[in-house]
Parts: structure tokens; C-alpha cells; sequence
């Protein structure tokens, strides 16, 4: 599927959506086409729009997208199709592509539906959204996948980012303290990572005062691993991730977590144990979690 921008030639199709007395049920009374018109030129159109135009892989008008800031931190999302387009699986694969704009724009996610929306808010719900409340006669539900660690600091969660990430593995001493290598990383090694740690376990980009400065992971064997590029080391970053991260590894119950580092790295070593790991081996080291 593909989002995209209205355009002018899209007042049919729009219209088509919104004067539907049924897609419009939970929402409000059908438009005019005069009311469409007004719609598309203040939510559509404009500099900074609030709805996009949703196509299948035909490049069929499908319906639209709700994409624009909710509040500081997150974004609202959501969808109308045409009633030719429902139980088509076009609602779960646009949530899913939102979500993932989302994660590339820093943001959390928020949906409202009515109270009687079930279709919206099963949608919510298989996405690991959750309740917070009612406005406006609305529920609301959130996806808080953004970890807030401090004033200064952000997990966001992983997405393709090459053109800022492989920079910081172009680093030799950062590649000899990662993998004790003598040679940088190329997009290929770099991506065969991203994507291992991103498919066994949790794996986020670290955000400083709105900068991507590194990554940290905790997988799901219990082990954490980070990445600083050197012009961030030194100001106690990765120690406040993998406090964050014992903190995450605590909310999936977790009993300990593990780091493993190369017997030169003797920064990450400090740092491990500044925070509580306790040498178990060589390489190996243990943090006991606390009740």
C-alpha cells in the first residue's frame, strides 16, 4: 500500500468516502460535496496536512489517513476507507505503516474511537495499544513505544536509519570494542546486526538532547549490549540506557541481565560495574535483579 499526498484531482474519491451515511456512522453526518471540498482544502491541502490519501498496491484510491501531532510527544493516526475497501486487511496494514512513520518521526501513537467502534478498537488493541481514558466522548488509546529515560535522553525504537548509523561504525576503535575487528562496518554487516537484534529482543536508538547518538539493546537470552560514537562518549550516556534497560528487563520479568566485554574495553567495564554488574568471568558480567 502507499500514503500519500491529496491532491486536487482526489475531491471525487474523497467525497465518495465521506458521503457515505455508513463509513460515516461513528464519526459524524455525511458530507456535502461543498463540505468535502472545505475538508479537503483545510485538512488535505494545506502547508502542514492532517490526512493523507491512501492507495492499494494498484495504485486504487482507498480511503485516507489521519497522521498529525496530538501532543508533545505523539502523534494521533487513523483511517477511513471506502465501504468497497473494508475486510480487504487494508486498516491493519495502514496502522502498521503509521506506526512505523511514527517511530521514524520520534513519536508515540495515539487513536480515538467511539465508544462502539469495535473494528477501531480491536485494531488498538492487536497493536499493543492501550486504554488511557476518555475525551470528547471518545476513547483513547496510546502506544507509548518511545522510552523516556531523562530531560536529555530517548529510546526510540529501531527503523532503518542508514545514513545516520553506519557513520558511527565507521569507527575502527568502535568496531574493536563491538566485535573486536580491524576493519569498519559495511551496510551489510550493519544491517545483518540491526536486524538480529531487532528479532530477538529489544532494540532502540538513543536519542540525546535530539541528536541519534548510538544504540542499546537488551535481547531476549537477557543480555545488553550499547553503542556510543565517540563525539558522545564520556557524558554518562550509556550508563543511564542500561539503567533503562535493567528497568525494561524488570518489566518482562527478568531476574538478571548479562553484558559481554572484550578484556580491552575498559571503558564499558567501568561503566558496567558503576552501575552494579559484578565479574562472573573473563568476559561475562552479571546484574541480579532486585524485587
Amino acid at each position: 500500500m502507499k500514503i500519500r499526498k491529496f491532491e486536487e484531482r482526489d475531491l471525487q474519491d474523497l467525497y465518495e468516502v465521506i458521503s457515505d451515511p455508513i463509513v460515516m456512522e461513528y464519526i459524524e453526518p455525511p458530507y456535502t460535496m461543498e463540505q468535502t471540498k472545505q475538508f479537503l482544502q483545510k485538512e488535505g491541502l494545506s502547508e502542514s496536512p492532517r490526512i493523507l490519501a491512501a492507495e492499494n498496491d494498484a495504485g486504487e484510491f482507498v480511503g485516507y489517513v489521519i497522521y498529525h501531532d496530538y501532543d508533545e510527544d505523539a502523534v494521533e493516526i487513523g483511517w477511513l476507507l471506502k465501504r468497497a475497501c473494508w475486510r480487504k486487511g487494508y486498516a491493519l496494514e495502514l496502522t502498521m505503516m503509521l506506526i512505523d512513520k511514527a517511530k521514524r518521526d520520534g513519536k508515540n501513537v495515539v487513536m480515538e474511537c467511539a465508544p462502539s467502534h469495535e473494528i477501531t478498537r480491536h485494531i488498538a488493541e492487536k497493536y499493543g495499544f492501550k486504554f488511557s481514558g476518555m475525551i470528547d466522548d471518545c476513547h483513547v488509546y496510546r502506544y507509548d513505544h518511545i522510552r523516556i529515560v531523562d530531560d536529555d535522553i530517548r529510546l526510540i525504537p529501531y527503523y532503518p536509519c542508514e545514513e545516520v548509523t553506519l557513520e558511527w561504525y565507521q569507527d575502527p576503535d568502535v568496531c574493536k570494542q563491538v566485535d573486536n575487528i580491524d576493519y569498519v562496518y559495511d551496510r551489510e554487516r550493519l544491517n545483518i546486526m540491526y536486524d538480529y537484534l531487532d528479532s530477538n529482543g529489544s532494540l532502540y536508538y538513543i536519542e540525546y538532547q535530539g541528536t541519534l547518538v548510538g544504540d542499546v539493546s537488551l535481547r531476549d537470552n537477557c543480555e545488553i549490549a550499547i553503542v556510543i560514537c565517540k563525539e558522545y562518549q564520556n557524558k554518562h550516556i550509556g550508563r543511564r540506557c542500561v539503567l533503562d534497560m535493567i528497568k525494561l528487563a524488570k518489566e518482562k520479568g527478568m531476574q538478571s541481565v548479562r553484558a559481554n566485554i572484550y578484556s580491552f574495553n575498559e571503558q564499558s567495564r567501568k561503566m558496567f560495574m558503576a552501575v552494579g554488574f559484578i565479574q562472573k568471568d573473563e568476559e561475562l558480567f552479571d546484574y541480579t535483579i532486585s524485587d
